[in-house]
């Protein structure tokens, strides 16, 4: 008992890991053979080892392990052969002691065995979680760089969406305010056809910004899923008209609509159709050339509407990012520069009628084709069926 304590005493005095290991072990199986000549051999006090042994494992340290195992065979081989009586307690054994020591050797090595497989079983599967964890944390990281990145855009978006509208804004803003003062002004000294020209000016710069406007409103509807569509039938011709009908004259004069022989009616959102031929008209006047030619025919179930221009041809690079929101393939020139919104709202709105819009150049002229369903009269739709569709982010 006093190796016990001087062992155990021994722990708390050495000051590393591996040596408090080591004392702490030799004092456990210490006490196993202590317990096993205390019993005169009792065969049930051997399986104290077997106690010892497995609690020394769990340092999985193989220097306390080899002090436990080498004590266990030097405690059966030496003592067993000197004293079998104080180390065996059955005829066999006392007979025999060397015979029972390797028998013993044999359980204390197979004891080792499912240590050592322990050990390999709890390495592989720290090592599995260890991995698991890395992959975790990469995957982890690799959400959190991605939401970074959203929030960077998002951030870039917001800025390039208030230097754009602020600057678009800003110039027919002004010509409304500086043409109405003009026209409140009692002292001002002007003919009737400048007070007309003032008055269509004004009434000009309204209608573009009602319609920069309503593309706002539209494309932040769509981020909330909260445009509503309605699908009627509607005169495709009949609204090309009434879009170019409010341009100004000079705008006027480089449109010729190309009107077909038979009335071509689609199903439609009229308010939202006018909405895509407006902005496909002012993109053709703002970016396109001298020429704008507006189409429309039926073929099959479709309704195919094409605003053409003999302007710059859109690089390929560049056909779909035109499409995207503050975005431009080219230079306005002399024009105010665009919010950038245009294509895109009329491109979604276009999808919300279950149509679509794209961009193409047949060698001579820049080519915005919109397709949509075409309205059978053969179908009975007596009356307009109004449905409500939540735009798709």
């Amino acid at each position: 008992m006093a190796v016990v304590l001087v062992l155990m005493a021994g722990v708390k005095v050495v000051g590393t890991r591996t040596s408090k290991a080591v004392l702490t072990s030799l004092a456990l199986v210490t006490c196993s053979g202590l317990l096993v000549h205390f019993t005169n051999g009792l065969i049930e006090s051997h399986f104290h080892f077997f106690v010892a042994v497995p609690l020394i494992s769990l340092y999985r340290d193989w220097r306390p392990l080899a002090v436990g195992l080498g004590f266990v065979v030097i405690h059966h081989s030496v003592a067993g052969v000197l004293s079998p009586s104080d180390v065996f307690n059955h005829p066999a054994a006392l007979a025999h002691p060397i015979r029972w020591a390797l028998v013993h050797g044999v359980y204390v090595m197979a004891l080792t065995a499912v240590i050592i497989a322990y050990w390999r079983f709890s390495e592989s599967l720290e090592g599995a979680l260890a991995r698991e964890e890395e992959l975790r944390r990469g995957v982890e990281e690799e959400k959190l760089q991605m939401e970074t990145e959203r929030l960077e855009h998002l951030v870039r978006s917001k800025d390039e969406f208030v230097a754009s509208v602020s600057h678009e804004l800003r110039t027919p803003l002004a010509a409304v305010m500086g043409f109405a003062q003009i026209l409140r002004d009692d002292n001002s000294d002007l003919s009737d056809d400048e007070r007309h020209e003032l008055t269509s000016t004004i009434a000009q710069e309204a209608y573009d910004l009602a319609g920069i406007v309503e593309d706002l409103l539209v494309a932040a509807r769509a981020e909330i899923n909260s445009v509503h569509i309605s699908q009627v039938v509607v005169d495709v011709g009949a609204n090309c008209a009434q879009v170019v009908e409010v341009l100004t004259d000079t705008d006027k004069c480089r449109i010729n609509i190309s009107k077909s022989e038979q009335r071509v009616k689609a199903i439609a959102d009229p308010v939202r159709l006018r909405q895509i031929i407006r902005n496909l008209i002012t993109n053709a006047i703002r970016y396109g050339g001298d020429q704008v030619i507006i189409e429309y025919e039926t073929r099959g179930e479709r309704v195919f509407l094409s605003v053409r221009d003999n302007g710059t041809e859109i690089p390929d690079s560049q056909r779909e990012r035109i499409f995207l929101p503050y975005s431009s393939a080219h230079d306005a020139g002399t024009q105010p520069s665009s919010v950038g919104l245009g294509l895109t709202v009329s491109r979604q709105l276009a999808e919300m009628m279950n149509g679509h819009l794209a961009y193409s150049h047949d060698g001579h002229w820049s080519v915005f084709n919109l397709d949509l369903p075409a309205y059978d009269e053969v179908d009975t739709f007596e009356t307009p069926v109004v449905q409500a569709m939540a735009a798709s982010a």
